[in-house]
């Protein structure tokens, strides 16, 4: 790494939630901890549509925000499942065609299976089913 400081901020990353172990694993000040997870668990036409949808509708993503930052505090993948579960649920009570149907939002399943990634402890199996069902 060339970047001396972001080095130490590696080393001094301690706390083992997503936030940090996404930010260690991924190279990133944790800064750009919410710009990162909201691309990576976009759905993949709502990469290409996010800002237009933010030119229509400059709110439009303020729950999927607010889900990024959530999940930063995650320590297991119950905090997870939990935290996507009430994802999930504030999606079914939001209007908007955007949003809805045409699913320009974060995906629950992406971030599921990041959350996986980052937060299964050695000896889990490799997928999201060791999280509970939603």
């Amino acid at each position: 790494m060339d970047n001396p400081s972001k080095e130490f901020m590696f080393s001094m990353m301690s706390d083992n939630n997503f936030k940090s172990l996404f930010c260690e694993r991924f190279r990133c000040a944790p800064d750009e901890y919410e710009p990162r997870v909201f691309g990576k668990c976009l759905y993949f036409h709502a990469r290409l549509l996010a800002p237009l949808a933010r030119l229509l509708s400059p709110f439009i993503f303020v729950e999927d925000v607010k889900f990024v930052c959530v999940l930063g505090r995650a320590t297991d993948l119950e905090d997870a499942r939990i935290d996507v579960a009430n994802f999930k649920d504030s999606n079914r009570w939001v209007k908007g065609t955007l949003r809805r149907q045409f699913k320009i939002r974060v995906s629950g399943k992406k971030a599921m299976n990041l959350a996986c990634e980052m937060l299964r402890k050695p000896g889990q199996s490799q997928g999201p089913e060791t999280a509970k069902p939603l």
